[in-house]
């Protein structure tokens, strides 16, 4: 079984979702469960940062969050940006065709330096 943990951090523009580790069924709870947490608790933030640079594998559970949370954040009103810049993240987006859907960068966008609060 694959390992991942999921950190976030709240800010006063935004929410900083950092993955490390693969991104398959068996370990996507955790990070579906923070996604939602951190899209209901966005009201007033603009940004929702996905900071996938330490995943080392993304299967298709991690496209089908990637869409999922895409497609709330646009109901939200909130930019969802993915950071990204090694293979294991970038080929499959690529394969996939929706390279174009996300805001992909390589470093995290600035946020509000001071944070808010951890989320649990």
């Amino acid at each position: 079984m694959r390992t991942l943990r999921v950190d976030s951090h709240v800010f006063s523009d935004s929410i900083v979702i950092e993955a490390h580790g693969a991104v398959d069924v068996s370990s996507s709870e955790s990070l579906e469960h923070r996604l939602r947490s951190a899209l209901m608790a966005s009201s007033g933030r603009r940004k929702l940062v996905l900071d996938l640079s330490r995943v080392t594998f993304f299967g298709t559970i991690g496209l089908q969050l990637l869409i999922w949370a895409d497609q709330e954040c646009r109901e939200r009103d909130v930019t969802l940006w993915v950071v990204a810049s090694e293979r294991p993240v970038l080929r499959p987006i690529e394969v996939a065709g929706l390279t174009g859907r996300f805001h992909i960068t390589a470093t995290v966008p600035p946020v509000n330096e001071h944070a808010v609060a951890e989320q649990p």
